[in-house]
């Protein structure tokens, strides 16, 4: 079939109206302008677009025959980013509704800055440093952002969500304003826990037993051949048998005395806040995601003729603190950073060297045909069959729930069931099986505005519990319900005066609120606030709420989740079969969801974005 030849001033204007041609040929269509699909853009265009011009140069695409374009970005939403989403409340003030940290520079903290290139460096900084230079955001002062990143050094010392000695209630240093300062301040039933109590201290020495015991077991586990079960047993389950069952001698014990309640009730807080880093609770997270040095292991099905036999000899240091170095748990090393503006400020550079133009926005795509005789994939929108895009490659980069959603049983055979599928034909039984093991997790942000501040602004975390714990918690099942504690971000506060708070809703608590409404998740909110936490004149929260919206990528079409990881029975290799191109190695993925190393971050999905470039550049230089 010849295709019509379409001008380059009337694609133009297509693209600036939102509206494709009936027929639009091209090299690469990418599903998704959000971070990996841009990402792949800018790895893709420069090099398509100097072949395409090598190709006019030589005579090539004269006659009726088009010239194919370099790259066409289909996005279903009226906007690009995806879950990278920077918006302005009522209030005026703006979030970011979806992600919002730098997960690790990639720079010790401390640094200043002179070694801030190469691979070790989060691969978000040079987009963000970008974004600086063209907003004219860099700090005057290199101390404060020695990458000239427009960074605001939120964590210094890393990750917030998993080392609560080494971040929270250690002095900040580098980049904090009060050197001296803590991130954490904790109240309990509106009394506040003083920053030196010994209850503290108590807390985080069980919390630090208890992971590395339970790095322990899932080391043994390897050791002993029984790999597998490390990712079907969960974190939760693990922890109650513990400290049910290990001796009192190895501090895993439950603090039941009524003056030590604090302590227990302290430890449940920083064993619920790991439910913030990771996608589910804690008991769907997966042992192996404990396991100090996992590296040194690979996870696999079955066992070889290497395996080590158990060894009641285990080595010593796996019941060292995990991680205190920063990084391994899918973050970089280095200091947590929010951004000046916004993460959408990244959005910017990566629309750059002529990206932007090849996005169309609100076109949904529903079809993708794989035409064997003329190796090209046929990809039809919601608009209809008559409005398609003929392309030698498709990169899919849409949410691994939006996949789960769009692979169905297509049979030949009988033609009604071509409507049941996204992809004809079918994708391969690795890939289906990988789609169906991989999951998206819940985390909700309910940001409340007030009248004025009226509310401590010394710290940029705030735990909240209702009561002291009248016994331990458990985690083996999930529990559904706002629950024992809530994380509070106090940033907007602490940083720019803002009267807002950002009140972060993970496992058991984020589930309760989906599909719950707006009405009766913020009146929850407020009453456990209320309840919890003091404020400086001792007027409530309830009676000086003045706005409130609430994050909804659970129920939202074209996320249907906040961010990708592993469930209980997931593996690496589910996430190595998702990234592994299809179709003659014509239809490739890309997302958060394809590297198991970075699942549910940002820097993976421009890592991954990147990589499904390169194969595609790979094969055209073979060609």
């Amino acid at each position: 079939m010849l295709l019509m030849r379409w001008p380059a001033a009337a694609v133009a204007m297509l693209r600036q109206n939102g509206e494709l041609p009936a027929r639009r040929r091209c090299r690469v269509a990418i599903i998704g302008a959000g971070a990996a699909g841009l990402s792949a853009a800018q790895e893709l265009l420069p090099k398509l677009s100097a072949a395409n011009r090598a190709s006019a140069c030589n005579g090539n695409g004269a006659g009726d025959e088009p010239v194919p374009e370099p790259l066409v970005i289909l996005e279903a939403r009226d906007r690009i980013g995806g879950r990278i989403h920077t918006a302005e409340l009522p209030s005026g003030i703006e979030v970011d509704m979806g992600a919002a940290w730098v997960h690790g520079t990639g720079v010790p903290c401390g640094s200043d800055g002179k070694e801030c290139d190469g691979d070790a460096l989060n691969p978000m900084v040079p987009w963000l440093r970008k974004s600086a230079d063209e907003r004219n955001d860099v700090a005057k002062d290199r101390h404060q952002d020695p990458l000239r990143a427009g960074l605001i050094y939120t964590s210094p010392r890393g990750n917030p969500d998993t080392r609560p000695r080494d971040v929270l209630h250690a002095p900040q240093g580098f980049g904090a304003a009060d050197e001296g300062q803590h991130l954490m301040e904790f109240y309990i039933g509106k009394q506040r826990v003083v920053r030196d109590d010994a209850s503290i201290t108590k807390a985080l020495d069980t919390y630090e037993k208890i992971l590395a015991s339970a790095s322990r077991v899932g080391a043994a586990a390897f050791l002993c051949g029984e790999r597998m079960a490390t990712s079907t047993i969960s974190i939760g389950k693990t922890i109650d048998l513990l400290r049910k069952e290990a001796p009192g001698k190895y501090g895993l014990g439950y603090h039941a005395e009524d003056d030590e309640s604090i302590v227990e009730t302290l430890l449940g807080f920083y064993l619920c806040n790991l439910q913030i880093w990771h996608p589910h609770d804690l008991a769907n997270v997966q042992l192996s995601e404990f396991i100090a040095y996992e590296t040194d292991f690979e996870v696999g099905e079955g066992t070889d003729e290497n395996d080590s036999p158990c060894d009641d000899s285990a080595d010593e240091d796996a019941a060292e603190p995990i991680h205190d170095e920063g990084g391994g748990e899918g973050d970089y090393p280095g200091p947590h950073c929010n951004v000046v503006g916004g993460m959408g400020a990244i959005l910017g550079p990566l629309q750059s060297n002529g990206v932007k133009k090849c996005i169309v926005c609100e076109k949904e795509v529903t079809g993708l045909d794989w035409k064997d005789k003329s190796e090209t994939i046929v990809v039809t929108c919601a608009d209809g069959p008559k409005e398609v895009v003929e392309a030698d490659y498709v990169v899919v980069t849409i949410p691994v729930a939006c996949l789960k959603a769009s692979i169905g049983n297509y049979f030949p055979e009988e033609p009604d069931s071509i409507n049941k599928d996204m992809f004809h034909p079918p994708l391969s039984e690795e890939k289906d099986e990988a789609i169906n093991m991989l999951q998206m997790g819940s985390y909700k942000k309910v940001f409340l505005t007030f009248d004025e501040i009226f509310w401590s602004t010394e710290a940029t975390f705030i735990g909240l519990a209702r009561s002291h714990l009248e016994k331990p918690l458990l985690f083996s099942k999930t529990k559904i319900g706002l629950g024992h504690y809530l994380n509070v971000d106090n940033t907007h506060a602490k940083n720019y005066s803002e009267p807002l708070l950002e009140i972060t809703l993970a496992g058991g608590a984020a589930q309760w609120a989906t599909e719950r409404k707006s009405d009766e998740i913020k009146e929850a909110v407020l009453r456990f606030m209320d309840a919890s936490m003091c404020t400086n004149d001792g007027s409530s929260f309830s009676s000086r709420c003045t706005g409130c919206h609430i994050t909804r990528w659970e129920e939202d079409t074209f996320s249907k989740g906040a961010y990708a990881g592993f469930k209980l029975g997931t593996l690496e290799r589910h996430a190595a079969a998702l990234a592994t191109p299809e179709w003659n190695g014509r239809l490739l993925f890309a997302g958060d969801a394809t590297i198991a190393e970075f699942e549910g971050s940002v820097h993976g999905a421009l890592l991954s974005g990147k990589d499904a470039a390169l194969k595609i550049l790979e094969q055209l230089d073979e060609t």
